[in-house]
């Protein structure tokens, strides 16, 4: 049959085209430049598609795709989808429907210039087509007005050629119109054109770029939209096939693609964003914090679950870094069609100030559940932002907000102070029920909720007391409305205790954009702000990209005038309940306009009669160094301590070397409890993944390190191994409070095991084999050896079968980390020699061991053979070791070899009537 219709192909070529078939080719494009092409054409809608992507311009800006056939019928209508790089573009399509290999202008079949870079043309199969095979051309050039010709040269572009193949109208058409509709983060309803009158339909479904026959096939259907079960926040595609009945069924329409993803802002700046958003006041709130822009500038904090109910009023409080004027929309996608609509804008705050502060409303008769919250933020202050697109600069923040039924008991609102002292604190608060009893939680600034101190409060107001002096806390709030009913806690609340002696341990962390309570702010030269420490706006020059927000820490500017002594001190702080007092602290000093020419700062601690001199800190660097010192010598005492920039130093200007502090933590230095560990690896592995529970981390926040080779950390916890020499490695994972924790990673690298090159050998029957001397290259001793049987041997070397013919030896080593490997050696057993048989050569009996071996060799001769000699040749063929006395008629020998590197050598043993040769291998 099949030579039949190949017959009948040629002869039908031959009739056409005649005998010249094989020079007639459609003619050629080219393009001038290389970086314009169509990324991406496809069919749809046909009775069978086709797809064509590239991530470059192919070469010579055209792809014979002609292997891939999509079929057709006369007068269907299908589609061609294109994707162009580059920007908008022009697409003709032509089909040289007379097979005259001429595109003419009549064979002009869809044509669409524009601004975009999708497109998708109709293609109609013209009335009267014959069944058969066609050249169908796509060319795609760049310009929105663009009308790329079928043949030559243009600047930009691509072209592409299929084969359309015409077939006889099936019995049973496919459906069209495919579409979603009803789209929810778990169903969509699919619906379609049915063409036939059928009612009942197969359907499959699956990840977008699914292959076809993998998906979630449902069928047979008799529903017309028909509802499918989808996950959230992805894209999906599907295809549908009409079942005409008796087993005729039409071929599968599709794909249709459809999502239920949110649009993505971005910005094309990352130098602006919003620092805080958070909401105050929410049944649960939530709050979101960055030190830099977001990657894109969008974040998804969509796991952070908002709570509030129909007509609820809450706070969202955003603030913007740097500190300038901003705008702050905020959507909730009401409708869940996965769009943030023009009605769908809760709130627009616009602040000449980083800090806008909006009361959220939700509307009356929302429906209870989940909606997708957007805030974004952008530069300006009489900026509107719109919820998808491109900024300049600013943040996109999403969360979840979800609305529940009204609690029946509501949390508490307005927490406040009536009086604070150097160890209490009076709070009060608004209680919305009627409740008369109140749980409160409260610890130092920054504890997690549930590890705190719990108060139970009878009155309103109600005063904490046992606070440490000068130390901020934070406070949470419950209502408890009886018979087990209560509310959602509220908080925080933060406040500072009046100075005093505060008590160690203590931290600063100059989070609040203010001057630390209890902290003195001194200078040798008042009157100008820049002559004292400031703790919110940015700083200059090198120190603007510190990677952390401003208001989060302490910082000196060196702008004019200049003093000696700008000074930060801490309030008194009892190191009394401390067993070993450390000082740590974080600090950034980066002059990039006169590098070395730094504004030093000076670290002193007072014990109440004296300043101890502790270190000078001056220096250039991109990143916060953290330094810290041993306090062993206050033990038990009362202490300050005292941060001094002295600005009068400097060769150039102190204007161009800011310092700054963060995070000074007086505590104990402890053991934070992590545990070494050890792995084994194949440097074949190429990688180890350090945090593949080879140690026991203590805490979790800290960072990996391999001083003796930095480069082979990659992404901070990958661990290249692929160029490391055998050995072992450690590899330090690095942790710090006050003080560092170190836990060791052993990592021993081992190398790939090699059983040699395979190798060949020829004996006569019953000899002995050397199966070692077969081989070549580099062979690890110590594996197994295993005859053609498969067999396990015991030694390396076997006695030959008494058979002739040739038989196969494999050799097996493995260090137990990397593959084994094998070697095979081929042992041919001669016909016509019998090593057992009277008359061998005088030599048969002479043989040498160990082999392998390490220092020394014994060379064995019971024949007693007379005047022997040895010489030892290394592979480049020299001459390594002679012994002539040795084994003058002697039975046994011993050769040292300790002296000879290691490697494969050749002993020759000989006399003037013959010699035997042996592979030695030196360990």
């Amino acid at each position: 049959m099949k030579k039949n219709i190949l017959s009948g192909l040629l002869l039908f070529a031959a009739a056409m085209f005649g005998t010249n078939v094989q020079a007639q080719t459609y003619c050629t494009v080219s393009t001038d430049y290389t970086f314009d092409y169509l990324s991406a054409v496809s069919s749809n809608l046909a009775v069978s598609n086709v797809s064509y992507s590239a991530s470059t311009q192919p070469a010579g800006s055209y792809a014979d795709e002609t292997t891939q056939t999509f079929e057709s019928f006369e007068t269907q209508t299908f589609e061609i989808n294109t994707s162009y790089v580059g920007g908008g573009n022009g697409v003709n399509i032509w089909v040289d429907w007379n097979n005259d290999f001429t595109f003419d202008p009549a064979e002009l079949m869809a044509s669409l210039a524009d601004g975009n870079a999708n497109k998708t043309l109709m293609v109609t199969v013209p009335v009267g087509t014959p069944v058969g095979d066609y050249r169908m051309r796509v060319r795609g050039q760049y310009g929105s007005t663009a009308n790329p010709p079928a043949c030559g040269q243009v600047l930009y572009g691509s072209t592409i050629d299929f084969k359309l193949s015409i077939v006889a109208p099936p019995t049973c058409l496919p459906p069209t119109g495919l579409t979603a509709s009803n789209i929810s983060a778990t169903s969509a309803d699919l619906s379609w054109t049915e063409n036939n009158g059928a009612t009942t339909w197969e359907v499959e479904y699956g990840v977008a770029g699914f292959t076809p026959g993998s998906g979630t096939l449902s069928g047979p259907i008799t529903t017309n939209p028909y509802t499918v079960a989808i996950s959230a926040n992805t894209a999906y595609e599907f295809y549908v096939q009409t079942d005409c009945g008796g087993g005729d069924f039409s071929t599968w329409a599709g794909p249709y693609y459809f999502d239920n993803t949110y649009c993505t802002p971005s910005y094309s700046s990352t130098s602006e964003y919003l620092s805080l958003v958070e909401t105050n006041g929410a049944i649960v709130d939530a709050s979101f914090t960055a030190t830099a822009q977001p990657t894109g500038g969008y974040s998804d904090e969509t796991a952070q679950v908002i709570e509030a109910y129909e007509t609820m009023l809450f706070d969202l409080t955003t603030t913007y870094t740097p500190s300038f004027g901003n705008s702050v929309a905020v959507w909730v996608d009401w409708n869940q069609d996965f769009n943030f609509d023009a009605s769908e804008l809760l709130s627009l705050g616009q602040n000449s100030n980083a800090t806008i502060v909006q009361q959220l409303t939700i509307p009356a008769g929302t429906p209870q559940g989940n909606y997708r919250m957007r805030v974004r933020g952008i530069y300006g202050s009489f900026s509107t932002p719109v919820p998808c697109g491109s900024a300049t600069w600013g943040t996109a923040v999403d969360f979840t907000l979800n609305i529940i039924a009204p609690p029946s008991c509501l949390p508490v609102m307005d927490i406040d102070t009536v009086n604070v002292s150097t160890t209490s604190v009076e709070l009060t608060w608004t209680e919305l029920n009627s409740a008369t009893s109140w749980e409160i939680e409260y610890g130092p600034a920054g504890f997690t909720p549930g590890s705190g101190t719990f108060a139970t409060a009878t009155s309103n107001p109600f005063v904490i007391t046992g606070l440490n002096p000068s130390s901020e806390y934070d406070f949470y709030v419950q209502s408890d409305c009886g018979g087990g009913d209560s509310s959602a806690w509220r908080g925080p609340y933060s406040v500072y205790t009046d100075c005093g002696i505060a008590l160690a341990p203590y931290s600063e962390t100059f989070s609040s954009g203010i001057q630390p309570q209890c902290w003195d702010n001194l200078s040798s030269a008042p009157g100008s702000a820049n002559t004292f420490w400031k703790f919110t706006g940015a700083p200059g020059y090198g120190a603007t990209a510190n990677g952390r927000a401003a208001g989060t820490y302490a910082w000196t500017d060196g702008s004019t005038p200049t003093p000696d002594s700008i000074m930060l001190v801490t309030p008194p702080i009892d190191l009394g309940a401390l067993t070993t007092p450390y000082l740590a602290f974080e600090w950034f000093s980066n002059n990039t306009t006169n590098p070395g020419d730094n504004n030093p700062m000076i670290v002193e601690v007072y014990d109440g009669s004296t300043w101890t001199y502790l270190d000078t800190l001056a220096g250039d660097s991109t990143e916060w160094m953290f330094v810290n010192y041993d306090l062993s010598a206050f033990m038990n005492d009362t202490i300050q301590v005292r941060f001094m920039v002295n600005q009068t130093t400097t060769t150039s200007s102190a204007f161009y070397n800011d310092v700054l502090l963060d995070n000074v933590v007086i505590d104990d230095c402890i053991s934070l409890g992590g545990q070494d560990g050890s792995l084994d690896v194949c440097r074949l592995d190429n990688t180890v993944n350090l945090e593949d529970n080879i140690i026991v981390k203590p805490n979790g926040g800290g960072n990996w390190s391999f001083p003796d080779q930095s480069a082979y950390l990659v992404d901070d916890t990958i661990f290249n191994v692929q160029y490391l020499p055998v050995g072992t490695y450690e590899v330090f994972y690095v942790e710090r409070a006050v003080c560092y924790d170190t836990t060791l990673a052993i990592i021993n690298v081992f190398g790939p095991s090699s059983a040699g090159t395979d190798g060949t050998v020829t004996v006569c029957k019953n000899a002995p084999i050397d199966l070692f001397s077969a081989l070549s290259g580099s062979v690890d001793m110590g594996g197994d050896w295993y005859d053609f049987s498969n067999t396990l041997l015991n030694t390396a070397q076997p006695k030959a079968q008494n058979i002739p013919g040739q038989y196969n030896f494999n050799y097996v080593v493995t260090n137990g980390v990397c593959p084994a490997d094998t070697a095979l050696v081929e042992v041919s057993v001669l016909g016509d020699c019998d090593w057992l048989s009277i008359g061998e050569e005088m030599f048969a009996e002479i043989s040498v061991f160990p082999n392998p071996a390490t220092s020394f060799l014994t060379i064995s001769n019971p024949a007693n053979t007379s005047s022997l000699k040895v010489e030892m040749l290394d592979m480049n063929g020299r001459v390594v070791l002679v012994e002539n006395k040795e084994l003058n008629n002697a039975s046994e020998s011993t050769l040292s070899i300790d002296h000879l590197e290691k490697g494969i050598y050749t002993m020759r043993i000989y006399n003037n009537e013959g010699q035997k040769t042996f592979k030695i291998v030196k360990q």
